[in-house]
């Protein structure tokens, strides 16, 4: 694309506001195409006169963001797959919805709550599945997490920060949480990932659904609850989800959510999905 002028520029930002739609769609288009010139006077335009054109702004600098969060997910995507990290990939699935989250401050509230129980295991805590229910306890009952049960479809349910911050989420996010805390304690908890439901399953014998406070549930009643709910049985169903896996889970929950409410959102968290999947089958 040929280099554009400050005048140009400023006339493409002013036909974001043009009562004709297609009009204003051309603008938009060159003015992404041109993005490396345009930035700093999209940025200068976030307080225009024109709702119009503040609005139009702001969803072009919400595409550039975007599109630059794209790059680092692409860079993501290409390691191993045994080297793909769940913090790191939520944190990134994140900053979609909330650029200027604070990594540290969030990290660290894992590690202290992580170092809080260890201190309760440390006074002699018991092990198999009465640790689970400790754990359980600690999780759901003291520090308060739960299904959001009337906000299903919210999408903070599905943002890591969201999650730490409301305690409410749905099942996936829960159990990422949960997962995390476990890795820090080494706690010898998986995710898995059934048709319809997301469960935990602690030490090869124990799941744990994170949606209903931590219901503990034997294989028999994963079973039923797949038999019933027309998903038939396989045994894969309840193989351990890999964590590249519960990120693609994660993505198409938002993209679901977005795909009414803002289609641009939705369009870009699909190819974060895609560089998932397509990553993983160049491996």
């Amino acid at each position: 694309m040929k280099s554009l002028t400050e005048g140009e520029i400023r006339a493409l930002i002013h036909l974001l506001g043009d009562d004709d739609i297609k009009t204003a769609q051309i603008a938009r288009k060159t003015l992404i195409e041109a993005r490396s010139q345009a930035e700093s006077y999209l940025e200068e335009a976030r307080t225009s006169n024109d709702p119009h054109v503040r609005t139009r702004v702001y969803s072009i600098l919400e595409r550039l963001r975007l599109d630059e969060l794209g790059k680092r997910f692409e860079h993501f995507c290409e390691m191993p797959s045994a080297w793909i990290d769940l913090e790191e990939g939520a944190f990134l699935i994140a900053e979609a919805g909330y650029p200027s989250l604070n990594r540290a401050h969030y990290r660290a509230m894992l590690d202290d709550m992580a170092s809080d129980f260890k201190r309760r295991m440390d006074r002699g805590l018991g092990r198999g599945r009465e640790l689970i229910e400790q754990f359980n306890q600690y999780f759901f009952e003291d520090l308060g997490f739960a299904g959001n049960q009337d906000g299903y479809y919210d999408p903070d349910n599905s943002f890591i920060n969201q999650v730490l911050d409301r305690r409410l989420g749905i099942p996936i996010s829960l159990s990422a949480i949960y997962l995390l805390i476990a890795r820090r304690l080494r706690i010898p908890v998986v995710g898995i990932g059934m048709p319809g439901h997301f469960l935990l399953q602690y030490n090869d014998s124990l799941f744990i659904d994170p949606f209903h406070k931590g219901r503990l549930l034997n294989r028999g009643e994963c079973v039923q609850f797949l038999m019933n709910n027309g998903f038939g049985f396989h045994p894969a169903y309840l193989s351990p989800t890999p964590t590249r896996f519960m990120l693609v889970r994660m993505l198409t929950n938002l993209i679901q959510i977005y795909s009414t409410q803002d289609p641009d959102r939705a369009d870009s968290l699909t190819s974060f999905r895609d560089m998932l999947t397509h990553s993983y089958a160049k491996v």
